[in-house]
């Protein structure tokens, strides 16, 4: 094997390598993309809708250069576009390391968690890749082949993220079913002191320790205004998403919490867990058993009710967490 083809050889690798990384990184923001949804609304640059649509874009992006680099259509601009990207998301990361405290940038969404630090050496050495398969030419695809070939890769980047993994207003719309809410139920565990009590979250400095106190003779009271109820388990990763979701909404267009009731069952340990992760501390939790939440939601984690003065204005769950919904219902 001489020198020409073994060079030859060593970029087709390159290229394959960086392709598949930009194909990888699309598909697994993908699989987890509620996630990656939340943290690129969590810069609080833009609203919740528009933030859904800039992360599916992104992943278009991702996909059309994975597919760009390994074809070799439209090379040269394939090329300068990932060494763009590649250095735009250096200095993003630049900004969360200095900035944020961020342990996953989200450039694998959850499947495959890298810090920030280890995202920018990532990129690094894509870089360097990048340079050695610099001066690569267009493969020399018959014109009609080619054109099926941009076609289809168009199909796949944009199929993949809008219509495979619609935003939730579409997939409202087209897939998921109405979140009927028991009325019957809802009505009954108003009063039921025994199902339904409050959770006073104590943290004791003294003993470094936090734990939660019960409170019986509190009542889950919801006619004095409008509420905006949370059925969530402790140990649902949906919950805790719709939760940090939620809170972010609120943070973002400063809506005050007190009207916002979390209704969750689980052991002590796990609630206070999910407090801290979800950053919702500072709403008011009420402990609710396991048989009385099932009835309630008909085992659907999380559900979602809006009330007014006592009366229920809607249910849904969490394709229904509308960002426009919470400010409108709340202004």
């Amino acid at each position: 094997m001489n020198k020409e083809t073994t060079l030859g050889i060593s970029k087709f690798c390159v290229r394959l390598i960086i392709g598949l990384v930009f194909i990888v990184a699309a598909i697994f923001k993908l699989l987890s993309i509620d996630y990656f949804e939340i943290y690129i609304y969590s810069f609080n640059l833009f609203g919740y809708g528009l933030a859904t649509v800039l992360s599916r874009l992104l992943i278009c992006a991702e996909l059309l250069l994975g597919l760009g680099m390994i074809l070799k259509i439209r090379y040269k601009e394939v090329w300068w576009l990932s060494m763009l990207m590649m250095i735009g998301f250096t200095l993003f990361l630049i900004y969360v390391i200095v900035f944020r405290n961020d342990d996953n940038c989200h450039c694998f969404g959850e499947l495959l968690k890298l810090d920030p630090k280890e995202s920018i050496f990532k990129n690094i050495i894509s870089g360097v890749l990048l340079l050695f398969v610099h001066k690569e030419e267009d493969y020399n695809f018959k014109p009609r082949l080619r054109k099926w070939l941009i076609g289809i890769s168009i199909a796949i980047a944009v199929i993949l993220p809008f219509v495979v993994f619609p935003m939730d207003t579409v997939y409202k719309m087209i897939v998921s079913k109405s979140n009927d809410i028991n009325t019957v139920e809802f009505e009954n565990s108003l009063n039921d002191k025994y199902s339904v009590f409050r959770l006073n979250r104590i943290e004791d400095k003294v003993n470094d320790t936090v734990y939660m106190e019960r409170d019986t003779l509190t009542p889950f009271n919801i006619y004095d205004g409008k509420y905006f109820i949370n059925y969530v388990s402790s140990g649902c990763n949906f919950c805790k998403m719709g939760t940090k979701k939620l809170m972010m909404i609120l943070n973002h267009n400063n809506i005050d919490k007190k009207n916002i009731k979390f209704l969750i069952w689980g052991y002590e340990a796990d609630i206070i867990k999910f407090m801290d992760e979800t950053n919702s501390a500072d709403c008011e939790y009420w402990f609710i058993s396991p048989i009385t939440s099932l009835e309630i939601t008909y085992g659907k984690f999380p559900s979602y009710i809006w009330t007014d003065n006592g009366k229920l204005i809607d249910s849904g769950d969490l394709r229904d967490l509308n960002e426009n919904k919470i400010v409108e219902f709340f202004k």
